[in-house]
């Protein structure tokens, strides 16, 4: 080959390979032109997002603003869906407003103390802690608006509205099962109003008629919601769930009774007829026995009386039959406590005072002297030790006579 085909060669290889090298870098230099100008672009579009993002948050925030100045809006048609299911009108407009946590807290204390008196839960919280309910050293006042305000809402009973929390979702369907829920408790409350209970046991009994039913609408409003959005079931208040997990068993029990006793003794009624429906809230049951046992007919409760003393009330109530169950349940066990506390028929506890000195005097009537005698031989067997091992400066005696059995809590002799 002689040398100037090899140039020509060497020349078209140089002019390809140049081509192919330049081509590359044009293609390169574009892209990364390009890239660039997408990477502007995008990040133009994410400052417009951004910019958007913060204005509709103070948009929101005004909004919840407003709300929590004024009513929030319920919509008519679960209103109505409401008003049906329990076959009662709202006497008033609903009121519910959006509301901070300090706020719902504020509300589950004044509930409290509407219920059970200024000192009310002080002076219980010394008579569970006697009687062996729960553990001393605890704060049941504290414990009891822990757990009524660690809830996605609350019907305040002062003043009769409703509030739900700030992060409340309306297209949740647990956020609106608990708006359900309260506005059922708001229905009936307008149409069958009480702010007096004569103990506890009363209380727990029309606690859990009005919250019993508002617990089952709920449910019905869960169940229908579901079954239409085919979405798996949530639990609505899932941090009252947790909280109340490590807490005394008796505290567990009280607060959870309206929402699932009370919803049954309700569904019992609901299911019956609308004439029974009705009649449960105009003739609510006046012990927590009535509520267990809600196809018996209630019966009349034996007077309790106390011997004359010298020494200074400090309280008396009444724990009922529930009390009674709970009191029994973590000793002597849930086979046992359940038939014992059947025969409850009436209780009453005094708490007394003399120079400083604290005495619990707790009587409980029984069906029959067979039931009585079952009962105190269970307290003697299962409760009095544990008890009395947490209560070392105490005398604890359990004593019984024909239907009675006596629960004694004194300070020790010197």
């Amino acid at each position: 080959m002689n040398p100037e085909r090899v140039f020509q060669i060497l020349t078209a290889i140089g002019l390809i390979t140049g081509g192919w090298l330049y081509g590359d870098y044009w293609k390169k230099s574009t892209s990364a032109r390009a890239e660039t100008e997408e990477a502007s672009s995008l990040r133009a579009e994410n400052s417009e997002l951004a910019l958007r993002i913060d204005e509709l948050d103070d948009e929101l925030s005004r909004v919840r603003a407003m709300l929590s100045k004024g009513p929030y809006p319920v919509p008519d048609d679960l209103v109505s869906w409401i008003e049906q299911d329990y076959n009662m009108v709202f006497l008033r407009p609903p009121n519910v407003r959006l509301a901070s946590p300090a706020a719902i807290r504020d509300v589950a204390e004044a509930n409290l103390r509407l219920i059970h008196g200024q000192d009310g839960l002080k002076q219980e919280n010394l008579a569970w802690e006697l009687i062996g309910l729960i553990p001393s050293g605890q704060r049941l006042l504290g414990q009891m608006i822990m757990i009524n305000s660690s809830v996605k809402g609350i019907f305040d009973l002062t003043k009769e509205r409703i509030l739900i929390s700030e992060d409340f979702d309306p297209l949740s369907v647990p956020d609106r099962s608990v708006l359900v829920r309260l506005l059922g408790q708001l229905l009936s409350f307008q149409n069958h109003p009480e702010q007096e209970w004569a103990n506890r046991d009363e209380w727990q009994a029309w606690q859990a008629v009005h919250t019993g039913a508002a617990a089952a609408l709920s449910a019905r409003f869960l169940k229908r919601s579901y079954t239409r959005e085919e979405a798996e079931y949530q639990e609505p208040e899932a941090s009252r769930e947790q909280l109340l997990n490590d807490l005394p068993p008796a505290v567990q029990g009280f607060s959870n009774f309206p929402f699932m006793d009370g919803a049954d003794y309700t569904r019992f009624h609901y299911i019956d007829s609308r004439a029974s429906y009705a009649q449960m809230f105009q003739s609510p049951a006046k012990t927590t026995a009535e509520i267990l046992h809600p196809n018996r007919e209630p019966i009349p409760a034996p007077t309790i009386t106390f011997r004359k003393s010298a020494q200074t009330l400090v309280s008396r109530n009444q724990l009922g039959e529930l009390g009674l169950r709970l009191w029994l349940e973590p000793f002597a066990g849930v086979m046992e406590a359940g038939p014992l506390s059947e025969e409850w028929r009436a209780d009453a506890y005094e708490v007394r005072s003399l120079n400083e000195q604290i005495t619990l005097v707790w009587h409980i009537e029984m069906a029959t002297e067979k039931a009585a005698r079952s009962l105190h031989a269970e307290i003697k067997r299962s409760l009095l030790t544990p008890i009395r091992a947490f209560q070392e400066g105490r005398d604890i005696q359990v004593s019984q006579y024909g239907k009675r059995v006596t629960f004694l809590n004194s300070p020790k002799a010197p």
